[in-house]
């Protein structure tokens, strides 16, 4: 039942056509939820807590990939400079709901960011994380928040978090920010939103124990995909 309410997910989340997620499924059983996951000779890496991960393939029992993934550019694409500049500097497309933050804005213009990682996505997106030992998105208190940057422009935000609880804050604090989200699935906590601006996906995994709230540009995701078409 967990496999095919996962499934269901995936495929709910194809059709709607703007949300993306990988799934890594090890034969040990154990299933992973990634932004994306690619296979690199004989390891399969994927995205998680902001940075690149990977397992030996032969304990792969299967890579699922979202239609919006599989546009992705290969690993070994030439990566921009973590403060590249956006390519049309600038120009910001909509308010990210979290800070007066605006899609588009580059990281010189955002206080307190160290970069962290770099996600071979699209031919690179800069991953950065804020200063702070202890973040908090709105009234949530979070593990991780990290920014990351196409081009120099604000493309994705990604909010984790490693408990339940926590993830009922986040949940909380995402529905007051920006309404009750759609729900995916019968049972899973998965829900999302799409906007003019921005797209946004909220999920916890009860096998892993940890959740996030994802959100991207619309904008930039229309330059990207200009970039890189199917």
């Amino acid at each position: 039942m967990k496999i095919i309410c996962l499934l269901i997910f995936l495929v709910m989340a194809a059709g709607i056509g703007r949300l993306h997620a990988d799934m890594v499924i090890l034969k040990s059983g154990e299933m992973f939820q990634t932004p994306k996951a690619w296979k690199e000779g004989d390891v399969v890496r994927y995205y998680k807590n902001g940075r690149v991960v990977g397992v030996d393939a032969s304990e792969v029992e299967r890579l699922i990939h979202s239609p919006e993934t599989q546009e992705r550019s290969h690993p070994t694409d030439k990566q921009p400079a973590a403060g590249q500049r956006s390519s049309q500097p600038g120009q910001t497309e909509g308010e990210v709901g979290y800070l007066g933050l605006r899609w588009g804005q580059a990281p010189a213009t955002i206080n307190g960011l160290v970069h962290v990682a770099t996600d071979p996505a699209y031919g690179g997106v800069a991953q950065y994380s804020r200063e702070r030992r202890h973040p908090h998105f709105g009234r949530a208190g979070v593990d991780h928040i990290y920014f990351g940057f196409w081009h120099g422009a604000l493309y994705t935000v990604l909010v984790e978090v490693s408990n339940f609880l926590d993830f009922e804050d986040l949940k909380a604090e995402a529905f007051r920010r920006f309404g009750k989200g759609t729900p995916i699935g019968d049972d899973q906590e998965h829900y999302f939103w799409s906007d003019a601006a921005s797209d946004r996906l909220l999920s916890y995994d009860d096998k892993t124990r940890t959740g996030y709230l994802w959100m991207r540009s619309r904008v930039v995701q229309a330059r990207v995909k200009a970039r890189y078409p199917k």
